[in-house]
């Protein structure tokens, strides 16, 4: 049998040093502590409870206890928790199944006695607290109960089970349903009387309510209770198993009238007559409790959080009346978001008959058209993007407050500065959101995790390998990847990418770099300008890049996009909208991303307005309200586009896919587009980065040195 003794050896530490962290005594280092726990597991040695506990400081762990991970409610809350703690915490996420058997639940909770977790998350089927807070040897604050509320917990979290019960309760009395099953939990679990007391009140003595309870391996059987004598006129299910018993039962033990059916679920939607889908927030629960999770003291967490509501997409979204007109023109820009627009409109046909024609231009003919808007007068709704909102708003747009009546409950959606960028002008709203996006860098973390790659690049520079964080470390190592670059070879491919087929990317590649360094094109008492001081150096690398780089030469920058993701550069600045496709290719588990050098992104995307040219305002008021619904804006962002909308950073479905969008809401409140002065007038930035674009074409071509270049720009932009 080991000894100390042949602890320390192993562990290369002294005898006293193992006798103090095996019985949690002495100032010991983190180090030692680890090399002592790693000798005595690998020599058999057992551990006492004071040191497993000194362990699990170290390493910093969570435990989950679940019932189990096949029923939706908990698979969601875990994957929640999972992902989310995945990209935001150090430690390490536990997982324990009690399959809802206090007997196995109180041998798990001697285990996690033993291994000193920094924070318990338990649904437990325990009916007393106490069980955990006289097991475990932590504070009780961090014990977290979800959903349940065992006797005596002193934090507890679930969802907003009154509200489910109000809302359905309300739609049962609009229709009149006088008898109402529900299949549900035990009672005697918190969530399920909530929910079954508020129902009640909610329905007062116009419904009757038969409540059948049972534990989970029963819901099954007690299904078919409901079709024994007296069907009822509707049946809630309280998630989406019991669901599917309750179809089972209602197709094979019910030989009179089908009961409607409500249920309770995350992202399940049913396009049956009848059949009500409640949209439920369990993995909107679990990302708020990992991001509530502190090394210290936890975050203060609500009691409960509310839920998504009924579904838009299925049989309880009633049709308004038969519209005006019959169609609706959109103009917009080719994008991804415009792309996923046009997968939805047929929903929208078939809930309103109203027929939308989407007409899309390139950046420079939709300027053109939105000039010239008054020889356009057929279109509708307009998309504008950010950088020409407020120079076109008053000229060609219809002030919303006057058109939709639902504004306020639309804008609410979204953060203040994304709706003041984004919608207002003078504090004026013209246009909601549509595709707002910022700049990221985009890199592949396969390269920079490289340990060959990180050896070259440390013995040439003498310096580890990172994510630049400055434009000059962008270059450095964008030098570094292009000067090792084989071609063929996808783990030496080019530094990064230039597109210069058009004068406004080029300006806006190099205003990236220019804002970096502090500086800004609007001044308050001078006309717009660069400031020589910087544009001039600023200027100077740029061209540095051109040298170190994959020049293209298009109109946009797709073709850099493509590049990146067939693996051919190790770097690309880009608006993250543009990088949705990447997600779709085998080089996401490789894709990293981080903020642009120098931290000032440039914002990008747009928003749409009513046109004051059109007379269809209440046809572009149900358009607004289906558009911006929150599942359509849920569906349209997974098939592609983009959405500043506040919940779809608490999306899993979309950051397991898109990750990059749990950084926009920050992007976009650091974000830069000078497109107005400092009293609020509106400025063509348009033109100013034409004008910009096109003097630093001439710098390339080599048709003007530098200085002459920044002079040229300035004196063409003090002509505005």
């Amino acid at each position: 049998m080991a000894t100390i003794k042949d602890v320390a050896k192993l562990a290369g530490v002294s005898h006293g040093t193992v006798s103090n962290v095996l019985n949690g005594r002495g100032n010991v280092s983190v180090e030692k502590v680890e090399a002592v726990m790693r000798a005595a597991q690998q020599m058999g040695y057992e551990l006492n409870t004071q040191a497993q506990l000194l362990r699990a400081k170290s390493r910093n762990a969570v435990a989950i206890v679940l019932p189990n991970i096949n029923t939706e409610q908990h698979y969601q809350l875990y994957t929640g928790l999972h992902h989310t703690l995945r990209n935001h915490f150090d430690g390490e996420l536990d997982l324990h199944l009690t399959d809802d058997i206090a007997a196995n639940e109180r041998a798990i909770i001697k285990k996690l006695a033993g291994k000193g977790y920094q924070t318990i998350i338990t649904v437990s089927c325990l009916t007393r607290a106490d069980e955990y807070y006289h097991a475990l040897k932590l504070p009780q604050a961090q014990i977290l109960f979800v959903y349940r509320k065992p006797q005596g917990a002193k934090r507890h979290i679930s969802l907003d089970y009154s509200q489910v019960a109000r809302d359905i309760g309300d739609d049962i009395l609009r229709r009149n349903f006088s008898t109402i099953g529900i299949l549900t939990d035990p009672i005697t679990y918190h969530y399920v009387d909530e929910f079954i007391r508020e129902l009640n009140r909610t329905l007062g003595n116009k419904s009757r309510v038969i409540v059948c309870s049972s534990p989970a391996v029963e819901s099954y059987k007690t299904a078919f209770d409901f079709f024994r004598d007296d069907t009822p006129d509707a049946i809630i299910a309280m998630d989406k198993e019991k669901n599917q018993y309750v179809l089972i039962a209602n197709t094979l033990g019910n030989t009179a009238n089908v009961p409607a059916l409500y249920i309770l679920s995350d992202n399940a939607v049913f396009m049956q007559d009848e059949m009500y889908c409640y949209q439920m927030s369990y993995n909107e629960l679990g990302v708020l409790i990992a991001k509530s999770l502190n090394a210290t003291i936890p975050t203060a967490l609500p009691a409960a959080i509310r839920n998504r509501g009924f579904s838009q997409l299925g049989a309880l979204k009633r049709k308004p009346s038969t519209p005006i007109s019959d169609s609706l023109n959109i103009l917009l820009l080719p994008s991804p978001s415009s792309d996923a627009l046009n997968k939805l409109l047929p929903h929208f046909y078939k809930q309103t008959g109203l027929r939308v024609r989407l007409v899309t231009f390139p950046y420079d003919e939709l300027f053109d058209i939105l000039s010239h808007l008054e020889s356009h007068p057929y279109y509708d709704v307009l998309r504008l993007d950010i950088a020409v909102l407020p120079w076109f708003a008053q000229r060609i747009l219809t002030p919303l407050d006057g058109v939709l009546p639902d504004l306020p409950h639309l804008l609410a959606n979204y953060d203040k500065h994304v709706v003041d960028m984004y919608g207002k002008v003078n504090q004026i709203n013209y246009a909601i959101p549509f595709d707002a996006s910022s700049q990221l860098l985009f890199y592949r973390r396969d390269l920079f995790d490289d340990t060959m790659i990180c050896r070259m690049f440390y013995e040439r520079h003498g310096y580890e390998l990172q994510v630049p964080e400055t434009f000059q470390e962008f270059d450095t190592i964008a030098a570094f990847f292009t000067a090792t670059h084989q071609p063929g070879n996808l783990q030496r491919p080019m530094g990064t990418s230039m597109t210069l087929g058009n004068s406004v990317l080029i300006a806006t590649e190099y205003l990236t770099r220019y804002y970096a360094m502090g500086g800004r094109l609007l001044h308050e008492d001078h006309p717009p300008s660069l400031d020589v001081n910087i544009a001039i150096p600023v200027l100077r690398d740029y061209l540095h890049q051109l040298t170190i780089s994959t020049p293209l030469h298009e109109n946009w920058w797709s073709a850099a996009v493509k590049q990146f993701e067939q693996g051919g550069l190790a770097m690309q600045i880009a608006y993250m909208n543009l990088f949705n496709d990447v997600a779709h290719s085998p080089l996401l588990p490789a894709l990293g991303y981080a903020s642009v050098p120098g931290g000032i992104p440039q914002l990008g995307g747009g928003s749409l307005g009513l046109s004051r040219y059109s007379t269809k305002h209440r046809e572009a008021a149900l358009f607004f309200n289906w558009l911006y619904s929150e599942e359509i804006v849920e569906h349209r962002v997974l098939l592609g586009g983009s959405s500043a909308r506040k919940s779809i950073c608490l999306n899993q479905r979309i950051t397991q896919q898109y990750p990059w969008f749990t950084s926009l809401s920050e992007n976009v409140s650091k974000g830069l587009r000078e497109s107005c002065w400092h009293d609020g007038s509106p400025f063509n930035l348009r033109h100013a980065e034409m004008v910009i674009g096109q003097g630093i074409s001439y710098a390339i071509n080599k048709l003007r040195n530098i200085e002459q270049t920044i002079d040229y720009i300035n004196q063409r932009l003090a002509e505005y």
